[in-house]
């Protein structure tokens, strides 16, 4: 991050790489599932200009590391509530890209902060809700038998049409050096969270969530599924990635997510 501080915190089992850049509100940034905290920079720097922006790698992501591969999203959320406490910054907003956004509402569930802003996250049926057995499996065998091809898959599929081939090799390259078994654990582990359970713990608390969704990937039927459970706003932007394809206008769509409605 450009004029940002480089921070390293021992917790139990982990060490934790994360940067800290700016004055102003609290903004937590989370990346995604085999991403790293760098994937935000063009979005930290812009939001460094007003507010108080951390950005974390998350454990066997990026800088950070872990002794045991076994990291729920609770585990994640518990983690991230600590670091936010250490640094000052609870009632912050999290702010997470795809698995990122489960990480941060079971932060914010933790006591991190009122307000939760997922980008492409939250909004994709074989991934979110709670996964069965059988479906969990069928995901995780690709990763299992070849780790880079399936990433490569994956990012491939995540791509817009009008997407740069170079981008989308360039994230698949990023995530594929992620250890495998710790990636597939972490990747079970998102599809075992239940994220019904957690929206009635955010709705009993009156915690805000907002999804910015890739429009181009957004399925009607996860409107009508999930449409009344958090605001779901398409965005069009590009792929799955679109923080790294439009930083600026990522970070202008999180400012105004972040803006109080009136009369709210």
């Amino acid at each position: 991050m450009m004029g940002g501080e480089r921070r390293v915190r021992d917790l139990p089992g982990v060490r934790v790489a994360y940067d800290l850049a700016g004055d102003g509100p609290p903004v937590v940034l989370i990346h995604g599932w085999a991403c790293r905290r760098s994937d935000f920079a063009g979005v930290a720097n812009d939001l460094a200009r007003d507010h108080r922006v951390m950005s974390i790698d998350l454990p066997w992501h990026g800088e950070s590391t872990a002794e045991s591969p076994r990291w729920t999203m609770d585990d994640l959320g518990a983690l991230v509530d600590a670091l936010v406490a250490d640094e000052g910054m609870r009632g912050a907003a999290m702010v997470g890209h795809s698995m990122g956004v489960a990480v941060a509402i079971e932060a914010v569930l933790a006591g991190a902060g009122q307000r939760i802003i997922g980008l492409d996250g939250l909004t994709f049926m074989h991934m979110y809700p709670k996964q069965p057995a059988d479906r969990r499996e069928a995901t995780l065998a690709p990763y299992r038998e070849d780790f880079p091809a399936a990433v490569r898959g994956l990012c491939e599929r995540a791509a817009a049409p009008d997407t740069d081939p170079s981008l989308t090799a360039q994230i698949a390259d990023r995530m594929a050096e992620m250890d495998p078994e710790a990636g597939v654990r972490l990747l079970g582990a998102l599809l075992e969270w239940d994220m019904d359970a957690a929206l009635g713990r955010a709705d009993a608390l009156g915690l805000h969530i907002t999804a910015l969704a890739a429009g181009a990937m957004l399925a009607p039927e996860v409107m009508r599924a999930y449409g009344h459970r958090f605001e779901i706003i398409p965005v069009d932007l590009g792929g799955h990635f679109y923080l790294l394809e439009r930083p600026a206008e990522t970070a202008a769509l999180i400012r105004r997510a972040l803006t109080p409605v009136p009369g709210t």
